[in-house]
């Protein structure tokens, strides 16, 4: 705690009985998870604060930050709607006063002192000693990051293949670690996919932090030698625009990309808060074949939960985001079973589209205990009604 706290703990109490009896039971929609927490430094006047808005950013339309000015000495509480969420979703800012008059801001990121968002509040898990109130209880995981092993694949077609596996976050970013094991995590795979297949017939790239946003030079790079793309991304977004080495990409800098490669097979895999919304972006260009999401397009994306609430994570020794590694534990107990890998080839033989699509269509599904025999869901987010993976797949 900051010395200025340290002198003045009535204020502080007083401040945090304000928010309790005052603020919560007006400011928490009915049904809502909710964390309410103290930053440990008291704002002193002339501090500015305000909530990042992704949409204002995204749009580029003359966006000016908003918030206030602090003009006395005033404690800030963040009220999270959605603790754990990767990015785009409703906080609210608190600023309580020392004369006991509060003012509240509502954003969809977390507030920002003096333009800049405190390394405290980026925290995964807040200390309970700054915990005003909570419906929620969140654990840090435990898993790490797989080594994956394949057996040697056989392919069906003559097609060569690209992966590329994007990382968007930079290291001052909220869940940075947490996406990098993401990452990691899905590399592994493509690079153990690329040991299976024939010598040649797959190349993987790996793209993070600022090299992020170079996908769409490296799609328009891989297309012209390769007959199938397969993108991953693990980044922060919003509606329609993902945030790429500090850098904003539309949906439709996506869709331009792919339609300019009309002779290359896409799938696009997207880890990000609001991904279902790319799925009409991509759906309509007829050389993409898969498009799978981390969640609807008014949804959050989640990190690596073991536990949430009192619901227990059927695989905690995963790592990386929950939609992430149930798909890559999937895909692998699928390509290492002789039977299983022989419906996905002959699916694909029937409909005349590349293997991996399918691999990465039943791969999803049976992530969620839907398919060939999978029953046990590995996504807890999605067993605790956060978040809806969303698949589309040209042959359906």
């Amino acid at each position: 705690l900051s010395s200025c706290i340290f002198l003045l703990p009535k204020d502080l109490q007083r401040a945090i009985n304000i928010v309790k009896d005052e603020v919560l039971e007006n400011e928490v929609p009915q049904g809502s998870d909710y964390l309410c927490y103290w930053y440990s430094e008291v704002l002193e006047p002339g501090t500015r604060v305000d909530l990042e808005n992704p949409r204002d950013i995204i749009d580029f339309a003359d966006y000016v930050p908003g918030g206030v000015v602090i003009e006395d000495k005033t404690f800030l509480f963040v009220l999270d709607l959605d603790p754990g969420a990767y990015f785009a979703h409703p906080l609210k800012a608190i600023l309580v006063r020392e004369n006991g008059q509060f003012e509240i801001l509502s954003g969809e990121w977390l507030p920002r002192i003096n333009g800049v968002v405190p390394e405290e509040l980026k925290e995964l898990i807040t200390p309970n000693r700054r915990i005003v109130d909570k419906n929620i209880t969140l654990k840090l995981p435990k898993g790490e990051v797989k080594a994956v092993e394949l057996l040697p694949i056989t392919p069906i077609w003559q097609w060569g293949e690209a992966f590329i596996v994007v990382q968007g976050l930079m290291p001052t970013e909220d869940l940075f670690q947490d996406a990098q094991n993401t990452y990691l995590q899905f590399l592994n795979f493509a690079l153990a996919y690329k040991a299976a297949m024939p010598e040649g017939r797959v190349e993987v790239q790996g793209l993070v932090q600022s090299d992020a946003g170079k996908v769409l030079s490296s799609i328009n790079a891989y297309a012209s030698t390769r007959k199938v793309v397969t993108v991953f991304i693990i980044a922060h977004g919003n509606v329609d625009a993902v945030k790429l080495g500090g850098v904003w990409h539309s949906a439709s800098d996506f869709s331009t990309v792919m339609s300019d490669n009309p002779n290359t097979y896409f799938n696009f895999l997207l880890g990000s808060c609001k991904g279902g919304s790319f799925i009409n972006d991509l759906n309509t260009l007829l050389n993409v074949r898969t498009v799978l999401t981390a969640c609807k397009g008014t949804e959050s994306a989640y990190p690596d939960w073991d536990v949430y609430g009192s619901t227990n994570d059927h695989n905690p020794e995963d790592t990386g985001s929950e939609w992430t590694s149930s798909i890559v534990a999937r895909a692998v107990g699928i390509l290492n079973n002789a039977s299983q890998f022989g419906t996905v080839q002959t699916e694909a033989y029937n409909f005349e589209v590349p293997t991996i699509s399918v691999l990465l269509q039943k791969a999803h599904l049976a992530a969620l205990g839907t398919w060939g025999g999978y029953t046990q869901n590995l996504d807890l987010t999605n067993r605790v009604n956060k978040a809806t993976p969303q698949k589309y797949c040209s042959w359906e």
